[in-house]
């Protein structure tokens, strides 16, 4: 296993300087290799749908954001890489409790990163869903004529 382009640390600095998801998204990096993350996020009331469940978005929101340090444990600190496409597709209904996920990264070419998540909740190995998704890359900078 090699070692991940990023820190934990580096990592968290760079979500909670560029992302304001409000107090209430209490995450913590678990592990990250290169090519690999996974992040814990505790739960929260604020992510109560009606019948007790978490909401879509913020599967979507752990998803993404796994995703987003597998890519930079792989190409390192590139703040303009972004999400360019996600699919989540929802298994079972995930009680209001601490979740995991984990990216894995499948390819990572000169323009696109592509990656598959599964995410479950903290106390039980069943995956609650299922995403993959791709983050393109900044363009190189080119230097003037």
């Amino acid at each position: 296993m090699q070692p991940s382009l990023i820190s934990a640390e580096a990592f968290t600095q760079l979500f909670d300087e560029h992302m304001h998801m409000g107090d209430d998204f209490r995450f913590s990096v678990l592990e990250l290799t290169r090519g690999r993350a996974r992040i814990g996020l505790e739960a929260s009331e604020k992510f109560r749908r009606p019948g007790g469940t978490i909401s879509g978005p913020t599967l979507f929101a752990l998803a993404d954001m796994t995703l987003w340090a597998a890519v930079l444990s792989e190409i390192g600190i590139q703040t303009m890489a972004v999400t360019s496409d996600m699919t989540l597709h929802f298994l079972r209904k995930p009680r209001l409790k601490a979740l995991v996920c984990e990216a894995h990264i499948l390819k990572v070419g000169r323009r696109l990163v592509h990656g598959d998540m599964r995410l479950w909740l903290a106390d039980e190995p069943e995956v609650v869903c299922h995403a993959s998704g791709t983050y393109a890359r900044p363009e190189p900078a080119t230097k003037a004529p």
